[in-house]
């Protein structure tokens, strides 16, 4: 009985290997195809200040002849850390400034960063244009970067001329962050303008990614910030923080020298300790946000001890000069603090953030220093702030959906149950039915889900097999279970735990890479789901195997009929013992025998080799039985020791 179920269920799973094979070189086929050609070698003299060109007549497109990609940062593919934490802090609270009337209005189109050539789009962008807004509403993770690919193209392809990114996210993982933040800024890539618009939250990897785009809008109480670099269940050591914070610095302050942003706030939303500073110069109006370092020379006209943090383990990121015109000692004391906002919150010595907490603000602080343009609530006011003719909104593809969402833990423990608790029924009742293609349905999900949303590699699925193989042979073809079943079902569940964690970044066993030190809070939290999922799945089983015929629906797999094989002179409806006989002959004991219609102490023969499992003959009945894990060869006498539902459980008679 259970190598007939065992034998169906290989069948399934290589029919499932095969699909698995035919199906992924048509996903990776779809992924290269919806990515945008990339772009040709530039030279060293082209400049990174000609990249995006305004014409009056004409909307803002990219100069794609000199605009050269943005620069990386050669430590950018070592960062090892994780940025999807909940904010620590709100804005501060004495400088909020969210008791003024003028908090949470709809529209300002009136910029308040003085900064010079730095004004908003809306003030450049010509009317009749067509902008595409893309929502951005998960964690950030690698799977996000492929949608938003295809999502952009798509928006290209339907003639937009701006991108608006929707921000909803408290954040995600480093590197895909970093690598997003990059395609945001690649004007072969992205070839039109972008506008990030932080409709509630854009937290850690999300202000990451808004700080990329062309320009920042927000909704009525909307927050930003919050982006310090974290490893989930541990903290980071000083070499593991340096590591992570260098890229993530670097991408910030190339984002803001694109933007035309000042760097300052962006520095203290990563590291403690950054205070930040609104100043203005009196006689030109200029206005920048800057560090105490900053501050010092250019309103106190100190200097300022950059050594102080040399010998500080935790000293990456510490402050230093930044905009401060230090080779110009004329200029030393010349700033003075800005000391009312535009909408009427005071900053006694131009103090914005005192670095006590890592920098969080509301999106009137932010309109107020500039890294705001505007406060915009809905699309028609977005259709409004841009002057554009039409708004059409690209969310993920239905399938990008449902790869999200199959991937959560809470359903990959629901599946994990569906998957065990399938099987278990599959291998005790006859054939291949409903219970067997649950278990692969779901097995399909948990391998197939992570594999579309870009988590999985092909040696998690290759492992998964190879640990159903080794557990077949354990169960099919050796007498008592041992190393190989136990190292099939170590790889299986292996297999599927590092499924839904992307690889790559972290040591390697051999030729297999392991996830990297930040991504294991996401193996241990994929380890307790399925764990779980296996927990409840045996408990399933426990009751399934005690009521299995009392159960309403599974009591339909096993017949109830007084059929009683006791004294061999007739069975059933008056028929003869050899006409019973030939009827039930070929069919198995679960479908002859209700529980009860076999007693514990019942002889007969075993018609096969029971390895544990096979057919044993009870007065010319053939009955599936299985031992309790010992081998009987065919045409030894067994007794029946235990009927449990259909499970008929023999040994050996001995003399």
């Amino acid at each position: 009985m259970k190598k007939q179920a065992c034998y169906s269920g290989l069948f399934y799973i290589i029919t499932l290997l095969l699909i698995t094979l035919l199906l992924f070189p048509s996903i990776q086929a779809q992924q290269s195809s919806s990515t945008p050609p990339q772009s040709p070698p530039q030279t060293s003299n082209e400049s990174a200040d000609n990249a995006k060109q305004t014409d009056k007549n004409q909307p803002l497109i990219f100069d794609w002849t000199n605009g050269p990609s943005s620069p990386a940062s050669s430590s950018e593919t070592n960062a090892s850390a994780d940025l999807s934490d909940k904010p620590s802090t709100d804005a501060d609270p004495e400088i909020d400034g969210s008791n003024n009337p003028n908090f949470g209005s709809a529209i300002s189109s009136s910029p308040t960063n003085f900064t010079p050539n730095n004004p908003s789009l809306a003030a450049t962008k010509p009317s009749g244009s067509t902008i595409a807004v893309i929502p951005v509403e998960t964690e950030i993770y690698s799977f996000v970067k492929t949608s938003m690919e295809r999502r952009v193209q798509r928006a290209v392809d339907s003639g937009a001329s701006l991108i608006v990114f929707e921000f909803n996210t408290f954040g995600g993982e480093l590197p895909a962050a970093l690598e997003i933040a990059k395609f945001i800024k690649d004007p072969v890539k992205v070839p039109v303008e972008t506008i990030a618009w932080v409709n509630n939250k854009a937290y850690s990897a999300g202000i990451l990614l808004a700080s990329a785009c062309d320009e920042i809008v927000m909704s009525p109480a909307s927050t930003i910030g919050d982006s310090a670099p974290i490893q989930p269940g541990a903290e980071l050591s000083p070499t593991e923080r340096a590591k992570a914070l260098s890229p993530l610095l670097e991408e910030f302050r190339d984002n803001a020298r694109e933007a035309g942003l000042d760097y300052a706030p962006f520095h203290a939303m990563c590291v403690l300790g950054v205070e930040v500073f609104y100043i203005q110069n009196p006689k030109t109006g200029e206005r920048h946000l800057v560090n105490q370092a900053d501050y010092a020379w250019m309103v106190n006209g100190d200097d300022f001890d950059t050594t102080l943090y040399k010998d500080d383990p935790y000293a990456v990121g510490a402050v230093t000069y930044e905009i401060a015109p230090i080779n110009q000692p004329q200029l030393k004391g010349t700033w003075e603090p800005v000391s009312v906002l535009p909408s009427g919150a005071m900053l006694p010595n131009g103090l914005v953030h005192p670095g006590n907490t890592l920098f969080t603000l509301n999106q009137t602080r932010a309109q107020d220093i500039g890294i705001s343009k505007a406060t915009i609530a809905t699309n028609q006011e977005l259709e409004q702030y841009y002057s554009a003719h039409s708004l059409i909104v690209i969310p993920q593809t239905w399938s990008e959906g449902a790869a999200a969402f199959l991937t959560n833990p809470l359903i990959r423990g629901f599946l994990v149950i569906a998957l065990l608790v399938g099987a278990y029924m599959e291998f005790q009742t006859p054939g291949i039915g409903i219970a067997g293609a649950v278990a692969v349905l779901a097995l399909i999900i948990l391998l197939g889900a992570p594999l579309i949303a870009g988590f999985a590699d092909v040696w998690h699925i290759v492992m998964f097999f190879i640990g159903f193989v080794l557990l077949v042979i354990e169960i099919a073809f050796t007498p008592t279970f041992g190393l190989l079943g136990i190292l099939g079902i170590l790889m299986m569940f292996a297999g599927l735990v590092l499924s839904v964690v992307p690889s790559g970044g972290g040591p390697s066993f051999g030729p297999v890479p392991l996830p990297p030190s930040y991504q294991w809070g996401r193996v241990m939290g994929s380890t307790l789901s399925i764990l779980g999922g296996t927990f409840v799945s045996v408990v399933c089983m426990y009751f399934i195997t005690r009521y299995f015929g009392k159960i309403p629906f599974l009591n339909r797999l096993v017949l109830e009929d007084d059929m009683l094989l006791v004294d061999g002179s007739e069975v059933g409806m008056g028929l003869g013992r050899d006409e019973e006989a030939k009827r039930w002959s070929d069919v198995s004991g679960a479908e002859v025998l209700g529980e009860g219609e076999i007693s514990e102490g019942a002889v007969g023969t075993a018609d096969t080799d029971l390895r544990p499992a096979g057919t044993a003959d009870f007065d010319g009945a053939k009955v599936d039985v299985v031992t309790r894990g010992e081998w009987i060869e065919i045409g030894i006498e067994v007794r029946v020791v235990e009927v449990s539902g259909n499970i008929i459980v023999v040994e050996e008679v001995r003399s």
